[in-house]
């Protein structure tokens, strides 16, 4: 009966010590640093977008104030502080403390810091690779999905 009693505290103190070990790997990580990355990700974004949109030189002010709309949202919302306890969760729920611990040892290596350096760099590109992929198939997506809803209409009215 004691023992059953004290597994609950058992487990926290683990999962405590699991999250410990997943604080230091954020620090050694910077994982902090991304939400900058982000941050500028999303910027650069609200300029794709006024450029997609031909916002023109009398439309500016409006689209200044939607971008300082959603810049502060973007400030207030897309912190560290509010990220990390995610950050926390998904790393401690899909590694154990040993590979916890490995991340560590490899990520404060000079390999390990080297390509945290150029890891955001790398992600870039995959996306804009990705995204123009993407936008490449687009027109044909939309055309096999149409002609799906027609199908599906067809059928439905049977």
């Amino acid at each position: 009966m004691v023992v059953l009693l004290m597994m609950p505290f058992h487990l926290s103190a683990v999962e405590a010590t699991k999250n410990e070990i997943v604080k230091e790997l954020v620090v050694v990580m910077d994982m902090d640093s991304m939400m900058d990355s982000m941050r500028q990700h999303i910027e650069n974004s609200m300029l794709n977008v006024q450029q997609q949109l031909n916002v023109t030189e009398s439309e500016k002010p409006l689209f200044e104030e939607y971008y300082k709309n959603v810049n502060k949202l973007v400030l207030e919302e897309v912190t560290w502080e509010k990220f990390e306890p995610y950050m926390i969760t998904i790393y401690s729920n899909h590694f154990s403390e040993e590979e916890l611990k490995g991340m560590i040892d490899f990520y404060s290596s000079d390999v390990g810091q080297s390509i945290l350096k150029k890891m955001p760099v790398v992600m870039q590109e995959s996306m804009l690779m990705s995204q123009s992929m993407l936008q490449r198939i687009l027109p044909q997506m939309q055309t096999l999905t149409a002609a799906f809803e027609s199908e599906l209409k067809a059928h439905r009215n049977k």
